[in-house]
């Protein structure tokens, strides 16, 4: 079954809403070339840090946001998360393990945008603006069923458009 979202629009405003959140629609090249030039001006490693520390304070946000309108909990929340992803178009996310009581899982990813917009050449992951989606919404998981996990690490292990299969995530405990 194909995912759908709902979109709301405030009359007044403009704004849109999806989830009990403002959204922005864009086209998926732009982001592509966004995260291309940021990463080629700041570097990989200095943009990977910017990248982590958004990503994982949206992704707590958002799963906080939909655990306090009653939507879902626990486990059921990152499984939504990544749902709400896939449907938005950012990949097709799939999750293979998860365990928050041993701070661990393992998510795959196909079609994500930046595989999307990368001829399959790629000499190093490109998809690694997931990895703080992943520990963020992980680390509230976690903490919402008591487990205390302390920090948590996400890598990517493997990327699509490095000629893999799919893209790979492992999450750890630091």
């Amino acid at each position: 079954m194909r995912p759908t979202i709902d979109i709301d629009v405030n009359e007044e405003t403009g704004v849109w809403e999806t989830d009990g959140l403002p959204m922005l629609y864009v086209p998926r090249h732009f982001m592509a070339n966004v995260h291309n030039a940021v990463e080629s001006e700041l570097g990989l490693a200095a943009y990977k840090r910017v990248l982590d520390a958004a990503g994982s304070k949206s992704a707590y946000y958002w799963c906080k946001r939909q655990d306090e309108i009653g939507q879902f909990d626990g486990a059921q929340v990152f499984e939504r998360y990544f749902q709400r992803l896939t449907a938005r178009g950012w990949g097709q996310f799939r999750i293979e393990t998860l365990d928050a009581r041993a701070g661990s899982a393992i998510v795959t990813l196909k079609n994500s945008i930046y595989v999307l917009q990368n001829d399959g050449k790629a000499d190093h992951p490109v998809c690694y603006m997931f990895e703080g989606f992943l520990s963020g919404s992980f680390r509230y998981v976690a903490e919402r069923q008591g487990h205390s996990v302390g920090a948590i690490e996400c890598r990517e292990v493997q990327c699509e458009a490095m000629g893999f299969d799919n893209c790979r995530f492992e999450l750890g405990a630091k």
